[in-house]
C-alpha cells in the first residue's frame, strides 16, 4: 500500500479505477464516431462534439476518482486576435481540461507524431482540428512544422498551445522550459497575446500508472495574467512566463506577478 494514502483511500482507489477506465475508454470510442459524423458538417460541428467529449472526461475524473477540480481565473482569449497558451505539463488530462475551459476558441496543440495514431477521438482531433504533429527525431523538420503552425494561427487569428517542458512532469516538479519550440512559435506569431496557465495536482492522477488511480486528488487550473509581447525578446519572454508559472505551481503568490 502507498505510504501517501490511507487504507480507506487506497481501497476506494482500487474500487473505482476499473469503472473509471471502462467509462473513459467508452467516452473516447463513442465520441470518435460522433466526431467523424460531425466533421461532415464542418469544423464548428466537430469542435462542438469535441467540447462535449472533454467535459465528459472532466466529469468522469471528478465523479469516479473523487477528484476536486478548481479553476482559478478566466482565460484571456480575445476574439479576432491570435493567442499563445503556455502551460506546464503534468498529465495527458491537461489537454481536455484546457480545451474545455478555453472552449470559446478553437485551440491547436503541438504534439508528437505518435499521438496522431491509435487513440480514439484524440488522434482524430489532433489530425483534423488545427493542431500540429512533430517528429522529435527530426529537429529541423519539427521547427519547420511549428513555424508553419504558428504562421497559420497568426494569419487566421487563432489559438496555439505549447507545453515548453516538452514532456510531462510525472512527479509534479516543473522542468525547465525548452527554448527552441517556444522561440519558433513566438517568431511566427508576433501579434499574439500570451496566456500562461499553471496546472497543479494533475500529475497525481497517473502517479501509479492506473494501478490504481488515486482517489481524492486535488486538481487546479490557474489562468494567470496575460502577457503582451511588447517588444520583449523570445528568451526574455520565456523566462518571465516560466517564473510566473513556477511561482503559481509552487504556491508562491507573491512571485506570480514577477516583472
Amino acid at each position: 500500500m502507498s505510504q501517501s494514502m490511507s487504507p480507506l483511500r487506497w481501497t476506494l482507489s482500487w474500487l473505482f479505477t476499473p469503472l473509471y477506465v471502462v467509462v473513459f475508454i467508452s467516452i473516447l470510442c463513442v465520441f470518435h464516431l460522433f466526431q467523424v459524423v460531425a466533421s461532415a458538417f464542418g469544423r464548428r460541428a466537430q469542435k462542438w462534439v469535441l467540447d462535449r467529449m472533454n467535459v465528459c472526461i472532466v466529469w468522469n475524473i471528478r465523479i469516479l476518482t473523487g477528484a476536486s477540480y478548481r479553476v482559478v481565473g478566466k482565460p484571456s482569449l480575445p476574439h479576432g486576435r491570435p493567442v499563445i497558451l503556455v502551460s506546464n505539463h503534468q498529465s495527458m488530462y491537461d489537454i481536455p481540461m484546457i480545451m474545455w475551459e478555453c472552449r470559446s476558441r478553437e485551440v491547436g496543440f503541438i504534439a508528437k507524431k505518435e499521438r496522431g495514431r491509435g487513440l480514439p477521438s484524440i488522434s482524430y482531433a489532433l489530425r483534423t482540428l488545427g493542431s500540429v504533429l512533430i517528429d522529435r527525431a527530426d529537429p529541423a523538420g519539427s521547427v519547420a512544422a511549428i513555424r508553419a503552425f504558428g504562421q497559420r494561427k497568426e494569419s487566421q487569428r487563432q489559438v496555439a498551445a505549447i507545453f515548453p517542458e516538452g514532456t510531462r512532469a510525472r512527479d509534479g516538479s516543473m522542468k525547465r522550459f525548452k527554448a527552441t519550440g517556444f522561440r519558433t512559435l513566438i517568431s511566427a506569431m508576433p501579434t499574439a497575446l500570451v496566456q500562461p496557465v499553471a496546472i497543479r495536482g494533475n500529475w497525481e492522477l497517473l502517479r501509479y500508472n492506473f494501478a490504481p488511480l488515486p482517489f481524492g486528488t486535488r486538481i487546479e487550473l490557474d489562468f494567470l495574467e496575460p502577457i503582451e509581447q511588447a517588444g520583449r525578446g523570445a528568451d526574455e519572454l520565456l523566462e518571465l512566463i516560466q517564473a510566473r508559472i513556477q511561482a503559481a505551481v509552487s504556491g508562491d503568490a507573491a512571485a506570480k506577478l514577477v516583472a
